[in-house]
Formats: C-alpha cells, structure tokens, sequence
C-alpha cells in the first residue's frame, strides 16, 4: 500500500495510517518544528536525564516573618538594610489594606441601611408589618360582622377589602 493511495479520514495524516498499516509504532506525541533545536543551558541536564547534583536542595518553606527575621539578624549590612525597607514597606501595605478593608466595610453599610429602608417601604406599601396586620385584623373582624365570609388567615378577597373601604371611607395599604 502506498502512501498516496490512502486517504486521510477524520483529520487523520496519511504518514500515521501508513505506519499504522505497516505496523510501526506511532510517532511521538511531542513534535519540535523544523528549524528549532532542543538545547540545554548551563547547570541543566538534558531532557529525560536526571542528574542529583544538579538538583537544587530542598528547603522548608519559611514565611515573610521568619525571613524578615533571619535577615534581621544577618551579619550582612545590606541584608538588615533590605529587611528594614522590606518590614517598613509591609507595614504600609498593611495600613493601606486595612484603610480600603474600612472603605468596604463603611460602604457596605450603607448600601445595607439603604436596602433595609427600601424594604421597609416595600413592606409597608404591600401591607406587611404590624400596620398591615393591625390593619387585616380590623378587615377581619369588620367582615365577620357584616356577613362576609373571611378566613383567619391568608388573603382577603378583593371584594371584601372594596366593601370595607367603602363602608369605613378608608384606604386599604397593601
């Protein structure tokens, strides 16, 4: 079988149904483009080598605190003055934090007090509240005594609600 009378089917390269035809093993899945060499640079190993020496020491993870400290206590010049500027300039960011964190904090208070009066105002348009339930009840009781039939709880039909408007020359919050 030839390579040109394959033909590719679903996206496939006639080079890989050739191999596979003839048994061969695939290609590598990691292709390098023509042109681009692989090269190592100094201290590395090549790729798939592994080289004990060239691998750097495992250290513990250390905070910001115990580095600051240790530098602190260097005997370098440079190295406390490093960690001076270094602590000077976490404080500032601190401090910022801290002023924007408040910001936040102020502005969502607000933004909470604003919603709470609107909801209040929601509620007490829609007659929910100790006004409106002040204010059902009296529905209630007036409907009972002039015959309409008015369950103790849930919604008052608007008939009823009309009828004692009228009747009390009051308006009905709801």
């Amino acid at each position: 079988m030839s390579a040109s009378t394959i033909t590719p089917t679903n996206g496939a390269v006639p080079a890989e149904l050739l191999r596979a035809a003839q048994g061969k093993p695939a290609a590598p899945t990691q292709r390098v483009p023509m042109g681009i060499r692989v090269i190592t640079g100094p201290g590395t190993t090549p790729a798939g080598r592994t080289n004990a020496a060239s691998a750097p020491a495992a250290r513990p993870p250390r905070t910001l605190d115990q580095l600051l400290s240790l530098a602190q206590g260097s005997d370098n010049a440079r190295t406390r003055q490093l960690a001076e500027k270094i602590t000077g300039l976490v404080d500032e960011l601190t401090g910022r934090l801290e002023a924007e964190l408040a910001a936040v904090a102020r502005e969502l208070a607000a933004k909470e007090a604003k919603l709470a009066a609107e909801l209040a105002a929601v509620r007490q348009k829609m007659g929910t509240g100790s006004v409106g339930t002040a204010q059902r009840a009296a529905i209630r009781q007036w409907a009972q005594a002039n015959g309409y039939e008015v369950a103790e709880r849930g919604r008052i039909p608007r008939n009823v609600l009309q009828a004692w408007a009228t009747a009390t020359g009051s308006e009905v919050t709801r």
